[in-house]
């Protein structure tokens, strides 16, 4: 593999990296105190109950990256590739939480991170 091709690859890992953490950042600072009694999401995000979970989801990502980076197998990369779709999921799960005006953006973020999962896990 050309030096080239190893600095693509991880440019378009930072790249992603970079874009769900932004998500995060977003949502983390975007919670705000208008959300009605009558709120479907299972999420309470008033009391920040939400941040945990994401967290967990976050953290079990970053570990399966790390795995791979260690011993890139197909195994691992299907494992990243999960684990990727999980915290995006758990992103997608917690929009309720932040004000109206900004979800249209944080849906974009997750479904541009979505493209470049779907486009290449591991990479």
């Amino acid at each position: 593999m050309g030096i080239h091709v190893f600095i693509d690859k991880l440019t378009s890992k930072q790249v992603f990296r970079t874009c769900c953490l932004a998500i995060a950042f977003l949502i983390t600072i975007s919670c705000s105190s208008d959300d009605t009694d009558d709120d479907t999401s299972s999420f309470d995000c008033q009391a920040g109950t939400w941040t945990e979970w994401v967290e967990n989801e976050f953290t079990a990502y970053y570990n399966a990256i790390n795995v791979y980076s260690q011993d890139p197998t197909e195994s691992n990369c299907a494992l990243v590739e999960s684990t990727a779709y999980d915290y995006l999921e758990a992103l997608r799960d917690i929009v309720d939480c932040v004000p109206t005006a900004n979800q249209d953006a944080i849906n974009q973020a997750i479904d541009e991170a979505k493209e470049e999962v779907d486009s290449n896990p591991c990479g």
